[in-house]
This record gives structure tokens, sequence and C-alpha cells, in this order.
């Protein structure tokens, strides 16, 4: 089958991140994309990464600065991929669809719940796929993860503990916008993760009760940590950025949630970007038999399994057995290279990004080829932006929130002066 012609929105640190993929893709044996043409407001990041995909795909993409001129221009594109910040997915999204474009976006899948549905109904109408780039769910040893509590290796399910803490006053990614409520914010644009990979190993949430609270008030706009400085190093800063190296915060950089699964499991997620001093990071899921340690995903590291009146975990080869007719399906097991039956892996940060990416990507491909659903179809990102907005709403309105109010649009107090200014 011929490879898809593509256009790329975004050419910032994901925008890259997304140009890695396509060619771990184009490596691994994939002709599943031509990369046509590239947009981006600031010709310098187009420029930048216009070089990086003729140097790892052979050919140049054409370079725009404006969204309608290159939807105008590029009549034989097939699909866009949106890699900008989220505030402005659900409109070139709708953009694309009325251009005929199957489309591919970033998660978070939109800014609002609302801009969600919206593009949701878009797609639909348009009778033309809309997927979303959630990555981590994908992570091969979380595929195992999901599979070993399939299998009930842990018993009943009771209590998941998420628990991620870090502190300090610069911007994360040195992208001043993750910190505006009107642009996202931490817990929509880092939480969405969490609310994927939670509803994806858990199942659906019934209710969530929240506290949140916006502590770090300023942010000290500074250079990208080292792991992600070759990502975004090239990145033109907006212009509120280069008049100040300080920034005024007003999204919530703190949730604490208590969540109640439709199983009956108890949940609870705690995520700060305003604890100075010693960082956490725990995820653990608690059943009748035992516990589940989550890996850190993309490190590559395996889960941890203890049994009940065991103080060691089971070895992690030995997790296998477990899980006997657990298969990677065929995309992943290529791209890794290390068979389908994975429970650890051995690869950098930045191999293990685009790896992930070019498995989403391929995900794509073959539900615009096949007519299949995406696996993370526009509901699936629905859910996930859902998710973290019952945490934002919860605390918004000092109660618990029924998820699926959240959902459907029925409770949006948080949200309203966002949809006011996106027009929705």
């Amino acid at each position: 089958m011929a490879p898809i012609q593509l256009l790329q929105v975004g050419c910032g640190g994901m925008g890259l991140r997304h140009i890695y993929g396509l060619i771990e893709l184009r490596e691994r044996g994939f002709d599943s994309f031509d990369l046509i043409a590239l947009c981006d407001r600031n010709a310098s990041s187009a420029e930048y990464v216009a070089g990086v995909a003729e140097k790892g795909l052979g050919i140049r993409p054409r370079i725009y600065s404006d969204s309608r001129d290159m939807l105008d221009a590029e009549r034989s594109a097939e699909a866009v991929n949106i890699v900008t910040d989220t505030a402005a997915h659900h409109e070139l999204a709708l953009l694309a669809f009325e251009a005929g474009l199957h489309v591919v976006v970033e998660k978070p899948m939109a800014l609002t719940v609302r801009a969600c549905r919206t593009m949701i109904s878009a797609s639909k109408s348009a009778g033309l796929v809309l997927s979303v780039s959630e990555n981590y769910r994908r992570d091969p040893i979380n595929r195992m993860t999901k599979a070993l509590l399939e299998s009930g290796i842990i018993g009943d399910i009771r209590l998941s503990i998420n628990l991620f803490t870090m502190g300090g006053p610069d911007v994360r990614q040195a992208a001043a916008w993750r910190h505006l409520k009107n642009r996202g914010g931490m817990i929509l644009d880092y939480g969405v993760h969490v609310s994927d990979l939670t509803l994806y190993m858990l199942g659906d949430v019934e209710r969530v009760y929240a506290e949140t609270h916006l502590w770090q008030k300023t942010r000290k706009i500074a250079e990208p940590p080292d792991r992600m400085r070759k990502f975004y190093q090239h990145r033109v800063k907006e212009d509120f950025e280069e008049e100040s190296s300080i920034i005024e915060a007003s999204s919530e950089d703190t949730g604490v949630a208590v969540l109640r699964f439709i199983s009956g499991a108890i949940g609870q997620i705690t995520y700060s970007d305003a604890s100075p001093g010693e960082s956490s990071d725990t995820d653990i899921i608690y059943g009748s038999k035992g516990s589940l340690r989550l890996s850190v995903s993309r490190s590559g590291q395996p889960v941890k399994v203890t049994f009940l009146g065991r103080s060691d975990p089971v070895d992690s080869n030995d997790l296998l057995n477990e899980i006997p007719n657990f298969r990677l399906d065929e995309v992943t097991s290529r791209i890794f290279g290390s068979g389908d039956r994975i429970y650890q892996y051995d690869s950098s940060f930045d191999e293990s990004d685009r790896k992930l990416i070019a498995v989403e990507l391929q995900d794509f491909y073959g539900a615009v080829t096949s007519g299949r659903s995406p696996e993370v179809s526009g509901d699936v990102g629905l859910d996930a932006v859902a998710f973290s907005y019952a945490i934002l709403e919860s605390g918004h309105l000092s109660r618990p929130v029924v998820f699926n109010d959240v959902r459907q649009d029925r409770i949006n107090s948080y949200q309203q002066e966002i949809n006011e200014i996106i027009n929705i």
C-alpha cells in the first residue's frame, strides 16, 4: 500500500520528537508516511526540523508559516499530524477535517472537554480518523502490566496509588505556556498521561474528590533539563517569554485526588510541581493477593509483583510464566526488536521516546488504511482529558464530582473561562 501523504503542524520540541518517530519507522522498514510539508509560525524552528527530516527521511518537506495556506496548497495530502501546544489542537483539527484530512493529534487531545467533543463530532461527520498520540500505554512494560492485572495475579484490585512530586521555580521544558490555565496547565498537560494510563489499567472511574492549589505563582524561564535539551533547544520563545525571565503562573500546580472506580476499587493520585526538596515517584496497585509496582514509562525497568506473605518480589523473568498467552503486537515487537514477550528493555530515553512515537504513528496508519478505529480514538482521548478535568473541577467546586458528568460537559465551571476564550 502506498505511503500516506502527511502534513505536520508544529515544529517545537514535540514536533521534533515526532520527526524522530517517523525516522524510526523508516529505519524499521515501515514505509507508512511521506512527510510532504511542515508548518510553524517560526521559520527558524521549521527550517531546523525540516533539516532533521531531510537527513533522516531523505526528502526535505516544504515549509509553511500558516496552516490554512498549507492545507490549500498541499492538495495531495491525506492526513495531518498536529503537534502544537494544546490550545491550537481543536481549531487545527476542525480545519483538517473540513479539508478532508485524517487527523492524529498530540495529547492532551484538546484544551477542554467541550473542545474534545467538538473534534469527535467533526471527525464522525466527515467520516475521517481521529487518533490521539498517547504513548505511555504503548510501552511494552505497560502492555505486560495490563496483561498481569487481567490475569488476576494480585487478585481483586483494592487500591491504586500514584504519587509524583517535585519542586522548583523553573518552567517545565522551557515552555511557559505549560503553567497558564488558558493554555492547559500541568495537571492537564502532564497529568493526562496518568489519567490515560490509570483508565487503561483499572477501567472507568465513577467519581472523583480532589483538592487543588497554585503554590508557585511565579516561574523562571530557564534552559530545558539536559535530557530534553536536544528536543527543545531550537524552540523560539513566545513574545511574553522574551519580555521577561519571570512569568506569572495561573494554572494549579498541585492536585490531590481520591477516586472510586466502577469496579469498586479506590485510587489516590497526587501530583505536585511545587514540592521542593525530596521528589517522589510511586505507582503501585494493591489487590487481594499482593501488590504490583508499575515500571516508570519509557525506562524499560520491569514491574515488581509481591505476593501476600512474601517480603521479596517475584523474579521478573518468572512473571512471564503467569501470562503464557501474552504477546506484544507485531508492530511493537518489530520496533523494539526484542521479541514479543518483553519484561524489560535497555534503551536510552531518546530511543524509547522515538520508538513509542513510531508505534503510535503506525497505529494511526493502520486505522487510516484499514478503516478500523485507532487504539486511542477521540473517545479514549476525551476520557483522559475529562479525568484530568474531573480533578480540576472537583478542586474548583470543593466537592466530589461524577466522572461522567465531567465527560458529558455537564460540569464545566472550571473550564468555563477557557471555553469562552477559545469561543466554543
